[in-house]
């Protein structure tokens, strides 16, 4: 895996592990139902569902890497970093927040697919099909990190909502654009 490849990968992973509206308030909101247990679950189980489908999409499609697929990836990049500066805040399902892992699931999957994942992903596997492994094992460690760190000290996870990671987000997007389009120029 080249570097560059590698850098936009993880990357990526942090970025998404530390936003704290992908999982990191939902473990926070099960601790303070005083479900300890759970809380610490959540961010395991809310970025297996999340990438789950796009993974599946991913490996059942296989797509070949030439020249045609970078460029029409390329693009479809482009198009879901536009809508995402554009519509980033409207892009989530808000759903029931009831203190439940199986609305933990439902929240992750139906965001997976409103926020478009599935293209980032089948991007991911031109690149690697390592990265389909490596991105959710980078994002569910820093999940899991950020938040045994906020328990202990709450205030971290008050101070991530202060980010807009959308920002955060188009930028690793960006990087992985210009790796996925690099080897064409």
């Amino acid at each position: 895996m080249l570097p560059l490849t590698l850098i936009a990968i993880l990357s990526l992973g942090i970025v998404e592990g530390l936003d704290p509206y992908k999982g990191l308030l939902f473990s926070y909101y099960f601790y303070s139902f005083r479900k300890v247990k759970e809380s610490y679950v959540v961010p395991i189980l809310s970025s297996i569902t999340y990438y789950m489908i796009g993974i599946l999409i991913a490996v059942l499609l296989n797509i070949s890497d030439n020249a045609l697929t970078r460029g029409i990836m390329f693009f479809l990049l482009l198009a879901h970093m536009l809508i995402k500066l554009i519509m980033g805040k409207v892009l989530h399902y808000p759903g029931n927040m009831r203190p439940k892992i199986l609305n933990v699931i439902q929240w992750s999957t139906l965001n997976s697919i409103i926020q478009m994942n599935v293209i980032v992903l089948l991007t991911l596997s031109i690149l690697s099909k390592l990265s389909l492994i490596l991105l959710p094992i980078t994002v569910v460690i820093v999940r899991e990190t950020t938040y045994c760190l906020s328990v202990k000290n709450n205030r971290i996870l008050l101070n991530l909502t202060e980010y807009n990671f959308d920002y955060f987000y188009i930028i690793t997007i960006s990087l992985l654009s210009i790796v996925l389009i690099l080897p064409l120029l």
